[in-house]
């Protein structure tokens, strides 16, 4: 779907809006087919619970949960790159537009960090559990945990040095190897249901080859998610970059402050190409109006709006 036509009318309606990560072109075509596949039938499951169940909670989970169990997405323990010393580590994040929020941060061995931070979100008055204390929640949720031969994480030929002899001759390398990437499949959706809430989620397993511990906008509120009664976003991309901007939140606040919720995903896409990095946003404002903007070559999306 073309970006102009998200172009949306006046009256409210029940949306859902989804995207795969934003990748720079290197992609085979084969790969760009099967991403393509995937988003379309994530979308499809969370139009079913939207218009099931008129939760637009429920349509997020759905969504990014069914995408955390792709090996194709850079989510969940079926598909994320590892970190450096080969452990996968996960985030999540999830806002309404009551601004009730939740996230996990660098949790390990659960199949859908998604769905633990939507329980961080309605059981506990914290808004983010990281590490082993995201683990013990999601233990204490009722979540099964994983045993390492059921999780996979994409990884390339390299050696990588699982600790660095020399302090400068590493990170010379290590800023080099990040350097190189050019995928970014994380994953997210927003959605509004016929009670008018908002509610956007993103998820991710973080970079290739990433230093043990690192955090990127993914689990940030008002970096890789926001929501609020105006709008919700969700964001891909370089993630120091997107947290530097802070983008979900920026576009929101434009959409609050007058913009198009198209025009909104537009400026705050131009300001990350205007600093150098790859960033890609998906929106929908509180009329079910939908955005996309990304500066890349690829960025499955998919969106809806009905009665």
């Amino acid at each position: 779907m073309a970006v102009e036509d998200f172009a949306g009318g006046n009256q409210l309606k029940r949306a859902l809006i989804v995207h795969g990560g934003c990748d720079e072109g290197f992609l085979p075509q084969k790969e760009i087919e099967l991403r393509t596949q995937g988003v379309n039938e994530a979308f499809e499951i969370g139009l079913e619970v939207l218009k099931g169940s008129d939760s637009a909670l429920d349509a997020v989970e759905s969504v990014i949960a069914k995408l955390e169990d792709d090996p194709l997405f850079d989510a969940g323990i079926s598909g994320p790159f590892a970190n450096m010393i080969g452990e996968i580590e996960m985030d999540a994040s999830i806002m309404d537009s009551n601004e009730a929020a939740g996230a996990v941060i660098r949790i390990k061995n659960f199949a859908h960090p998604i769905s633990v931070a939507r329980k961080v979100l309605e059981e506990i008055p914290h808004l983010m559990l990281s590490g082993k204390g995201a683990e013990l929640f999601a233990r204490l949720m009722g979540f099964r945990e994983t045993s390492p031969n059921e999780q996979y994480a994409n990884t390339d030929d390299r050696e990588i040095e699982k600790l660095p002899e020399d302090y400068r001759e590493f990170v010379r390398k290590y800023s080099k190897l990040l350097a190189e990437q050019r995928t970014f499949s994380t994953v997210g959706a927003v959605a509004i249901d016929s009670k008018g809430h908002i509610v956007a989620g993103t998820s991710t397993g973080g970079i290739a080859h990433a230093f043990p511990g690192r955090v990127g906008d993914t689990p940030i509120i008002g970096a890789g998610t926001f929501a609020s009664r105006s709008a919700g976003a969700s964001a891909t991309g370089l993630g120091e970059g997107i947290l530097r901007v802070g983008v979900t939140r920026k576009l929101v606040e434009l959409v609050e402050g007058g913009q198009a919720v198209q025009e909104a995903c537009d400026r705050v896409v131009e300001i990350c190409s205007e600093r150098g990095f790859q960033c890609g946003v998906i929106a929908l404002d509180a009329e079910g109006n939908a955005g996309l903007s990304h500066n890349g070559f690829f960025m499955p999306t998919v969106y809806s709006r009905f009665d």
